[in-house]
């Protein structure tokens, strides 16, 4: 699923959406909450497991040698793990941050175009405490994405850092551990590889090791033959065509915010969610209820100029009861459940939501619920929120 930005994160990758945003694909995505994240619409997304993502989230108190226990030592390291702007490449810039229960989603962009046909550049970091289970989330991740169908290429001898590249969605994502953090950066083919590996290397230093990523053995970044820049397709553009397969999802969302129009896509579980940490929680928990992640709809609707700070999601099971799936929404996606997150019915733009606040600077997450499906707007602005509470459906 597409993954989720962060302000112009999302303006995360919100990471763009679920995905990887997304990714979003969902998935998008870094993401990134309590038990996972979002780093969403952005590129597509970040991925970290199943199984354990739930252990992870039930047994969180348990952590590894490198926190001696500690949650709070754990979770501060990844809150902090912000990388320093000068070991960026030229041109490159930290943009915004989105902080959540047990890490941090960051936004990195690139140069600005010359001109508004050409899409700035954008890489996605996530960096979440996962304390004794991170080594575990690798490995399951690693099972569960080859599973899906996608490509695992060891970064390093002992392969606990990696790219997945998703072929349904044309995106990359790299994943690696210091101890119990686990890094991911998302990138959907904007950045030329080698401010890839410098942003990549500037991540991990940032998280304690340096070298932690090792090297991409797919596309190394002396490989690259003539120009830096990516090559176009023949139809001149370098973006995947929007995704569009449950258009009655898609009218439900909001069509602009605050005069910016947003763009609006949708896709099946199966295409999103191997992407990120927070939608590999999901489609375990949906698993669990015996829907087929190839039933599972996914919408987002987010802004492609990160001029504003909001990113839409909607989640439709046919058949399935909406209260299960908002249930599993809520505690496998949003870690609404985690010790400290607050949860609070609100009226808004004439609609009941669920307010979700998480006790950080950063998005804010409302939840609105009907027969059918299941809305998620996640911004910090809260005009945004009421805007886009008046627009849904």
């Amino acid at each position: 699923m597409p993954t989720r930005r962060t302000s112009p994160r999302r303006s995360a990758t919100r990471p763009s959406g679920l995905y990887e945003r997304p990714p979003e694909p969902m998935f998008d995505e870094v993401d990134d909450r309590p038990g996972g994240s979002s780093l969403a619409g952005a590129a597509p997304w970040l991925a970290v497991i199943a199984l354990v993502l739930a252990a992870a989230a039930v047994g969180f108190v348990v952590f590894g040698r490198l926190f001696g226990g500690d949650l709070t030592a754990c979770r501060t390291a990844a809150w902090t793990a912000i990388p320093n702007a000068k070991s960026l490449p030229t041109d490159w810039q930290l943009s915004s941050t989105d902080l959540n229960a047990n890490g941090m989603t960051i936004s990195i962009l690139g140069p600005v175009p010359p001109d508004s046909s050409t899409k700035q550049p954008a890489v996605y970091a996530s960096i979440t405490c996962y304390g004794d289970a991170a080594a575990a989330a690798l490995e399951e991740n690693r099972t569960a994405a080859e599973a899906a169908g996608s490509t695992v290429t060891s970064r390093t001898a002992d392969g606990e850092a990696y790219d997945v590249d998703n072929g349904v969605t044309g995106s990359r994502t790299t994943l690696f551990r210091v101890g119990g953090l686990v890094g991911q950066i998302a990138d959907g083919g904007s950045a030329n590889e080698s401010d890839l590996a410098a942003i990549t290397s500037a991540v991990a230093a940032a998280m304690g090791n340096k070298t932690a990523a090792g090297t991409s053995a797919v596309n190394p970044p002396d490989a690259a033959s003539g120009s830096e820049e990516p090559l176009a397709s023949d139809d001149g553009s370098l973006e995947p065509t929007p995704s569009s397969v449950a258009p009655e999802l898609e009218a439900d969302l909001p069509k602009s915010i605050q005069g910016t129009p947003l763009t609006i896509s949708s896709y099946t579980g199966e295409e999103t969610m191997p992407a990120t940490p927070t939608s590999r929680a999901l489609a375990a928990r949906l698993r669990s209820l015996g829907v087929q992640l190839k039933d599972l709809q996914f919408a987002q609707a987010s802004d492609d100029t990160y001029s504003i700070d909001i990113t839409v999601f909607g989640f439709r099971v046919p058949g399935l009861d909406p209260a299960k799936l908002k249930t599993a929404v809520l505690e496998a996606w949003l870690g609404a459940n985690q010790p400290g997150v607050k949860q609070t019915t609100i009226t808004l733009g004439g609609k009941s939501l669920l307010k979700i606040d998480y006790g950080v600077d950063g998005p804010i997450d409302y939840v609105y619920t009907t027969a059918d499906h299941v809305i998620v707007i996640d911004t910090a602005d809260p005009n945004a929120a009421t805007e886009a509470a008046t627009q849904i459906k």
